[in-house]
C-alpha cells in the first residue's frame, strides 16, 4: 500500500496530538516555563499534526476518489416495535476522503502558522499556558469535526469548537468588552446550534431505518465513491420534511459562519487576541459552517427551496457585510466584515449547487485572510492601537508587513494572478451559468458582483491609511518596527500561498480533491468567452475599487465627509451596523426582563403566595383551637356533654333516613 494512504489509517492522531498539546501545556505549562517552552511545545506538536495533515492531503491527490472510513459502534440500542425495529447504532469513527483531506490541509497548516506566530505576538501576555492550551483544544475540535464520519459525532465536535471560541474570544476576560463579546458569540451561535440539532433529528427520523444497517451509523448506503459516511442520497421521501431539515442546517451554518441575520457576533469577536481572530476567521470556526453546508450538499442534497434560501442568505450577506467595512476605523473589524462577506460567496456557491467551488474559495480565503489578520497583528503589536486613523507611514519601517498586507489585499480584491481571483471568479462564473434556469438567483448574483468593488475599496482604504503617508498621525505612538522572525516567517509563507495558491486549481492532483461527488461541477474552471468577459468585469470592478481608495486615501490623504453631506446619515447607519446590534440588544433586554418579571410574579405571588396562604390558614385555625384549651375542668366537662348531645341528635335525625333507604327495620 502507498505510504501516503497508510496515513489515512492514522488520521485520528491529528486531533489526538492536539489534545495531548492541550493537556501538556494546560497542566504543566507553568512548570515548563510557559513563556519559553510551553508555547514551543504547542508549536512542535502542531508541526507534527501539520505534517500528518499535509501527508494525508498529498495521498488523496495521488489517489483521487479514495477514502478510508474507520469506525466502531460505541452504543447499540436493541430494536423494539415501532419506527426502529432493527435498533439504533451510534458509531464513532474517522472519515478520510477528499473533502476532509482538503480541510485538514487548511486547518493544520494555518493552525501551525498561527501557533508559531503566537510565540512572538503573545510573549508579553499573562496566562500563556491557558492561551496555548485553549488554542490546542480549538484545533483538536476542528480537526475532529473535519474527520467525523457521522452527523452526531460532527455535532459533538461542533459544540466543542463553540466552547473553545468562547474561551479564546474572552481570553482578556478582565476587560468587560471581551467578556461581553465572548458571551455574545456563545449565545448567538447557540441559536444556530439548536436549529442544526433539529435538522439532525429530522434526518434521523427520516433516514435511520433506511438501508441494510438499519441504524444511525448509515453503513451500507451507496454514494458516488462507495459507502456514504453520513446519510443516504436515495429515498427522498417527503420534500417538505427535507426542506425543513435543510433550512435547519442553514440556520446552524449561518450561526457558525456569521451569515445574516446571525452575523452580529463576529465583529465583536475582535476583542480576542489577533492570532485568535486569524484562526477563527481563516481555518476553524467560521469555516465549519460552510463545511457543514458542503457535506450536507454532497452526501444528502438540498431541495430547490433550500437552495434558493442558501443563495439568498449568502448573496445578501456578501454585499451587506461589505458595506459596513467601507467606513469602519478599526483595522481588525474591517477584516472581520471582509470575512463575513467572503463567507457569503462560499455559502452562495454551495446553495447554487457548486459545493466544491465554494470549498475552493474556502481554501484560498483561509490563507490570504490569515495573512491579513497576522499582518494587522504585526501593526497592532508594534503600535499598540487598532485605529486606522492613528496609523500612517508604516510602509518603510515595516516593509515585510506592508508587502504582506498588500498581497493579502490583492488576493482579497480578486486581482490576477493572486489566489482570490481564481476562486471568486469561479463562483461568479459558475453561478452565472445557472441564472437562465434559476432567474430568482439574479438579484443575489448582482449583489455579489457589486461586492467586488466594495471589497477592493475597503481593504486598500485600510492599506493606505495604515501604510501610506510619511508617518503616524498620532505622535504619541511608539516607533514602528517589524516583529521577530517567528512573526515574519508565517507572513512570508502565507504571502506565497496568497500569490500561488489559486493556481493549484490547474494541478490535476489538487483537482482530485475537488472533483468529488455532487457539487463538483465548475472544477476546474473553464474560461470560455463568457467567462473571460465576466472575469474582465470583475477585475475592472476590483481595480476601480483600488483606484477610488487611492484617490480618497492615498499618499496620506484623509477624506473627511462634511457634516452637511446627505451621505452622513448613511455613514452613521453603516457605523452603527444598520442598528441591528442595538435592535437585538433591545429585543433581548425586553425579552429577558419580561421573562424575569413573569417569573418573579409566579415566584412571588403564585408559589410563595400559595405557601404563605397555607401557612396563614393553618395559623388561624390553630389559633382558634388554641383558645379552646383553657385548662378548666368544668369547661372540658361541658365539651364532653355537648359532644354527646350532638351525637344523640345526629342519631335521631339520620338513623331513620338510613333505615328507610337501606330497607332495614
Amino acid at each position: 500500500m502507498d505510504a501516503f494512504l497508510l496515513l489515512d489509517q492514522w488520521a485520528f492522531l491529528i486531533p489526538l496530538l492536539m489534545v495531548v498539546s492541550f493537556a501538556l501545556v494546560g497542566l504543566f505549562g507553568t512548570r515548563l516555563r510557559a513563556l519559553e517552552w510551553g508555547g514551543w511545545a504547542a508549536v512542535g506538536i502542531g508541526g507534527i499534526a501539520m505534517v500528518l495533515g499535509v501527508g494525508i492531503a498529498i495521498g488523496e491527490m495521488l489517489h483521487p476518489g479514495t477514502y478510508v472510513n474507520a469506525q466502531y459502534t460505541w452504543l447499540h440500542l436493541a430494536g423494539t416495535p415501532g419506527p426502529f425495529p432493527e435498533g439504533i447504532s451510534l458509531v464513532a469513527g474517522t472519515l478520510v476522503d477528499p473533502l476532509s483531506a482538503l480541510m485538514l490541509l487548511v486547518v493544520t497548516v494555518v493552525g501551525f502558522l498561527v501557533l508559531l506566530y503566537s510565540i512572538g505576538y503573545m510573549h508579553h501576555d499573562r496566562g500563556l499556558p491557558r492561551y496555548y492550551a485553549e488554542l490546542s483544544l480549538f484545533l483538536a475540535a476542528m480537526t475532529g469535526l473535519v474527520l467525523s464520519n457521522n452527523l452526531l459525532e460532527f455535532f459533538l465536535f461542533w459544540e466543542l469548537v463553540g466552547v473553545c471560541s468562547y474561551f479564546l474570544i474572552g481570553f482578556y476576560y478582565e476587560k468587560p468588552s471581551a467578556a461581553s463579546a465572548a458571551k455574545e458569540a456563545f449565545l448567538v451561535t447557540r441559536i444556530g446550534d439548536v436549529l442544526f440539532l433539529l435538522g439532525i433529528f429530522i434526518y434521523f427520523f427520516h433516514f435511520a431505518t433506511t438501508g441494510p444497517s438499519g441504524g444511525w451509523a448509515a453503513n451500507g448506503f451507496v454514494f458516488a465513491h462507495g459507502t456514504s459516511p453520513f446519510l443516504p442520497t436515495g429515498s427522498v421521501g417527503s420534500s417538505t420534511l427535507l426542506t425543513i431539515a435543510g433550512l435547519m442546517i442553514l440556520g446552524g451554518a449561518a450561526g457558525k459562519s456569521a451569515q445574516f441575520p446571525l452575523h452580529v457576533w463576529l465583529p465583536d469577536a475582535m476583542e480576542g487576541p489577533t492570532t485568535v481572530s486569524a484562526l477563527i476567521h481563516a481555518a476553524t470556526m467560521v469555516a465549519a459552517g460552510v463545511y457543514l453546508l458542503a457535506v450536507t450538499s454532497v452526501f444528502i442534497g438540498f431541495t430547490a427551496t433550500d437552495q434558493l434560501a442558501i443563495v439568498a442568505v449568502g448573496g445578501f450577506t456578501t454585499f451587506f457585510a461589505a458595506t459596513m467595512a467601507v467606513v469602519h476605523p478599526d483595522i481588525k473589524r474591517v477584516i472581520a466584515y471582509s470575512t463575513i462577506s467572503q463567507l457569503g460567496y462560499m455559502v452562495m456557491a454551495v446553495g447554487a449547487g457548486f459545493a466544491m467551488v465554494g470549498l475552493f474559495h474556502l481554501f484560498t480565503h483561509a490563507f490570504f485572510k490569515a495573512l491579513l489578520f497576522l499582518a494587522a497583528g504585526s501593526v497592532i503589536h508594534a503600535l499598540g492601537t487598532q485605529d486606522l486613523f492613528k496609523m500612517g507611514g508604516l510602509r518603510k519601517p515595516m516593509r515585510v508587513t506592508g508587502t504582506a498586507f498588500a498581497i493579502g489585499g490583492l488576493a482579497l480584491a480578486g486581482i490576477p494572478p493572486f489566489a482570490g481571483f481564481w476562486s471568486k471568479d469561479d463562483i461568479l462564473g459558475s453561478m452565472y451559468g445557472e441564472l437562465g434556469s434559476h432567474p430568482l438567483y439574479w438579484p443575489f448574483w448582482i449583489l455579489a458582483l457589486l461586492a467586488v468593488f466594495l471589497t477592493a475599496y475597503y481593504i486598500f482604504r485600510a492599506w493606505f491609511l495604515a501604510f501610506g503617508g510619511n508617518g503616524p498621525r498620532d505622535p504619541t505612538l511608539p516607533p514602528a518596527h517589524e516583529g521577530s522572525w517567528v512573526m515574519q516567517v508565517p507572513l512570508v509563507i502565507l504571502s506565497g500561498m496568497a500569490v500561488f495558491g489559486g493556481l493549484l486549481i490547474f494541478v490535476p492532483g489538487f483537482q482530485g480533491l475537488l472533483l468529488y461527488g455532487a457539487g463538483a461541477s465548475g472544477i476546474p474552471p473553464v474560461y470560455g468567452p463568457t467567462d473571460l468577459a465576466l472575469s474582465g468585469i470583475s477585475v475592472t470592478l476590483g481595480a476601480a475599487g483600488i483606484g477610488v481608495a487611492y484617490w480618497l486615501w492615498g499618499n496620506g490623504r484623509i477624506f473627511v465627509l462634511p457634516e452637511s453631506s446627505p451621505l452622513q446619515p448613511v455613514r452613521r447607519l453603516l457605523l452603527n451596523r444598520y442598528y441591528l446590534k442595538a435592535a437585538y440588544d433591545w429585543v433581548g433586554a425586553r425579552a429577558v426582563y419580561g421573562i424575569a418579571r413573569g417569573a418573579d410574579f409566579v415566584d412571588r405571588y403564585v408559589i410563595d403566595g400559595t405557601v404563605h396562604g397555607f401557612e396563614r390558614a393553618f395559623g388561624a385555625a390553630s389559633d382558634r383551637l388554641r383558645r379552646g384549651q383553657t385548662g378548666v375542668v368544668s369547661d372540658y366537662a361541658a365539651y364532653v356533654i355537648a359532644g354527646l348531645l350532638g351525637v344523640f341528635v345526629l342519631l335521631l335525625l339520620v338513623a331513620p333516613y338510613l333505615l328507610a333507604h337501606l330497607g332495614g327495620t
